[in-house]
């Protein structure tokens, strides 16, 4: 039974695929088990595809498509979005990371992990 809905951020994606070991990953073994229930925006999803193809290569995207379908991510739509909604995430977080807030308030996410400092 699934107990937690957690919305992850790009970089835990890409922390997880680089890291067998770190708690990023964790996360994806606790989703895999069914005791989480990973979250996230495709805008999320694209992010991290491209930095795993960038910063570790090619090779390491095998791993990334592995955890998506083994832990059943699911992907919050944004097509509802308003500009009034966008203006106050503006207030909150830098504007890259608005799909992120927006995408972890609508999926009703328990918690949103992220490896940001800000």
């Amino acid at each position: 039974m699934i107990s937690q809905r957690v919305f992850l951020d790009a970089n835990i994606f890409i922390a997880a695929v680089a890291s067998s070991r770190g708690g990023s990953r964790l996360l994806f073994a606790l989703a895999a088990e069914g005791i989480l229930q990973v979250v996230t925006v495709r805008h999320a999803l694209l992010e991290a595809e491209r930095n795993i193809r960038e910063k570790l290569g090619e090779e390491h995207l095998d791993t990334y498509y592995h955890l998506l379908l083994k832990s059943r991510v699911e992907v919050q739509p944004l097509a509802t979005i308003s500009v009034r909604e966008v203006t106050a995430c503006e207030r909150i977080v830098p504007r890259k990371d608005v799909p992120i807030l927006l995408g972890a308030i609508k999926s009703g996410a328990d918690f949103l992990v992220t490896l940001d400092r800000r």
